[in-house]
């Protein structure tokens, strides 16, 4: 998506005049940025922020970067687990983003989207491959046009403050499910953080190291895959005391920490999605400050 756009531009996109526009900026209801020249520029996030928050209609989404008839589908989150499925598959990345953008203008939380559309989605996709239906090629490009649909999403956010809480997270040694703890990054930074992914296949040492000298709030880790779990544990306990002194919270996920495992295991919070995750970020401190 494009970064800034006159005024012009966002009129014609959304169907009003640029007058009508460019009164709305300077009341306020769009945020506004000045050129050196003092040309108005609205920033992409600002203005699918106002569309979202009052459900105005995009009648030229191509001219901010988004598919054609985007704001113009179905945004039934029951449908559109199948649609993007049967897209992913296929590698129809435009109708991809279209579906995303559809359920995000239409004010569905970003929790709700990768947990009943995304996820459901890679579920269905992994049966497939399991019954010889799906090939590896599809289910890695699957990932890589999710992973680019996550990130238009999270260019598509308001920037949170300077003010918001930080955290960080990622995925343990050989564990290259790099999906998942994108989404946990997206579902943060809608919900008032500051989050970033610091990837996959990370060694629990160096993410240990990146709380000491980070000092999060918040550290998450998402377990899709576990090479040695015994070996997971000692280490994870040294993090978790090493989180717990810089008062960090942990929050762990994923797959692979069955219940089993999570009884040898301490942590803040553990969700079996998205939606869990968002729950437990709205009964903190920060959420009634936010």
């Amino acid at each position: 998506m494009k970064k800034l756009l006159t005024p012009k531009q966002v009129a014609l996109a959304i169907g009003v005049s640029e007058s009508s526009l460019k009164r709305w900026c300077d009341q306020g209801i769009i945020t506004t940025t000045r050129t050196g020249g003092g040309h108005r520029r609205l920033p992409v996030d600002a203005v699918v922020e106002f569309l979202r928050t009052n459900r105005h209609p995009l009648v030229r989404p191509e001219v901010l970067g988004l598919p054609t008839a985007v704001g113009q589908g179905e945004r039934v989150i029951e449908r559109a687990s199948e649609q993007f499925r049967e897209s992913l598959v296929t590698g129809d990345e435009e109708q991809c983003r279209r579906i995303a953008f559809d359920l995000f203008l239409a004010r569905h939380r970003l929790a709700v989207i990768c947990d009943r559309v995304f996820a459901a989605a890679f579920h269905q996709i992994g049966q497939g491959w399991e019954c010889g239906d799906v090939e590896v090629y599809q289910e890695r490009r699957a990932c890589e046009i999710t992973l680019r649909v996550l990130e238009e999403l999270r260019q598509a956010l308001p920037a949170n403050p300077s003010t918001a809480p930080t955290a960080i997270g990622g995925t343990p040694e050989g564990d290259f499910y790099s999906l998942p703890a994108k989404m946990v990054e997206v579902v943060l930074l809608e919900a008032g953080w500051k989050a970033q992914s610091l990837g996959s296949s990370l060694p629990l040492a160096t993410l240990q190291s990146a709380i000491a000298a980070l000092r999060p709030r918040l550290f998450w880790l998402s377990v899709s895959h576990l090479p040695d779990r015994q070996a997971f544990l000692e280490q994870f306990a040294a993090l978790y005391r090493s989180a717990r002194q810089v008062g960090s919270l942990v929050v762990v996920g994923g797959r692979a920490l069955d219940e089993s495992l999570r009884t040898e295991m301490q942590y803040s919070a553990y969700g079996d999605n998205l939606q869990h995750l968002e729950s437990f970020l709205g009964s903190l401190p920060e959420a009634a400050s936010a």
